[in-house]
């Protein structure tokens, strides 16, 4: 379990399936993410049984300490530990609470976790071009762009640019 200021993150869990199934079926958000909408209960769980097998990824609940609302997910994927990088992607499924400064919050606690704990040297994620807020974030927080994907991923219809940013443990 990891906390900040105001938020505690903290493994997921099978409990955490709806809450997650509903906010990767908001169009808001599936524009945004690379799988396709439409995701069921059942795919979630078939997912999050695979999941703990796994040792290469660790997602958490980003939960508010004021009113202990679940309000999205993060996590660390792809795990290379030889290498010593992950792929990070953040999730924040309450609309309702975009805008208050959680997603950075949540990402600062992750990266500390990734550098510190897993001993990772770099994290890296991916994001569509178009997806500004995020990319404006992502380099507030101190991620530099590596590489530009023209037409990369089919995304409703159409090919998308992708970004691919990291930052380094010695940057953070």
């Amino acid at each position: 379990m990891l906390k900040t200021e105001r938020l505690i993150l903290r493994p997921i869990n099978k409990s955490d399936g709806p809450d997650i199934v509903r906010w990767r079926n908001q169009k808001e958000i599936t524009d945004t993410l690379f799988s396709n909408p439409g995701l069921t209960l059942h795919q979630h769980n078939a997912w999050f049984k695979k999941y703990l097998k796994e040792k290469i990824r660790i997602e958490f609940t980003i939960i508010k300490k004021q009113d202990n609302k679940k309000i999205g997910t993060i996590g660390l994927n792809k795990i290379d530990r030889k290498n010593q990088k992950a792929e990070y992607g953040i999730l924040i499924g309450e609309k309702d609470e975009w805008g208050q400064g959680y997603a950075k919050e949540a990402t600062l606690a992750i990266l500390n976790y990734g550098f510190k704990k897993l001993n990772l040297h770099k994290i890296y994620l991916e994001v569509f071009c178009e997806n500004t807020n995020a990319i404006r974030l992502y380099k507030k927080i101190g991620f530099i762009e590596e590489g530009l994907f023209k037409k990369d991923v089919v995304k409703n219809g159409e090919f998308k640019d992708v970004m691919r940013m990291a930052i380094l443990k010695k940057e953070l």
